[in-house]
């Protein structure tokens, strides 16, 4: 891959990326579920979400909730291209989200994690998410969304092989 093309690429990833994160932010996710793959992966272990419908009913239950203002902050974004359509995206998110509407209070952020997204390309729909994991680092008072155990049957828990 030459240099304009390898420019090009992580431009494009970093513009996925960033889209998916104001994509929930500013529309509670209603469209996320199709910036990944049919078969990809949003979160770890047993809470992940399996597949564009899983994601989607994620995303549907959390609009169920009610108001909620939510920004998502991305920081140190490293982009490596696995191939021409393989990329691994490893960067710092700090999430700051409180139910109701503004002008909420916050004394410190929800969450502080490092996310690892696996990215390919296809020709058809370009770069899409494979996975979306996160290594929480720093918790706060406030708790991040997370769907509660009677809504497990959205999420079977499954995990695939590569996300072991």
């Amino acid at each position: 891959m030459n240099a304009l093309a390898e420019m090009t690429a992580k431009a494009d990833i970093l513009s996925l990326v960033t889209g998916y994160w104001n994509e929930v932010d500013t529309n509670w996710g209603a469209c996320a579920h199709m910036m990944f793959t049919e078969d990809g992966v949003f979160g770890s272990g047993p809470s992940a979400f399996v597949g564009r419908a899983q994601i989607k009913a994620f995303y549907d239950w959390r609009r169920s909730r009610g108001d909620r203002v939510a920004r998502h902050l991305i920081n140190n974004p490293m982009v490596s291209l696995d191939g021409p359509e393989r990329a691994t995206v490893k960067y710092i998110m700090t999430i700051y989200a409180v139910d109701g509407v503004p002008v909420l209070h916050v004394n410190a952020p929800n969450s502080i994690s490092e996310v690892i997204e696996v990215v390919v390309r296809d020709a058809e729909d370009g770069w899409k998410i494979r996975s979306k994991t996160f290594n929480h680092l720093f918790k706060g008072e406030e708790p991040t969304t997370t769907m509660p155990e009677h809504m497990g049957s959205i999420s079977s828990g499954a995990v695939r092989q590569d996300q072991r």
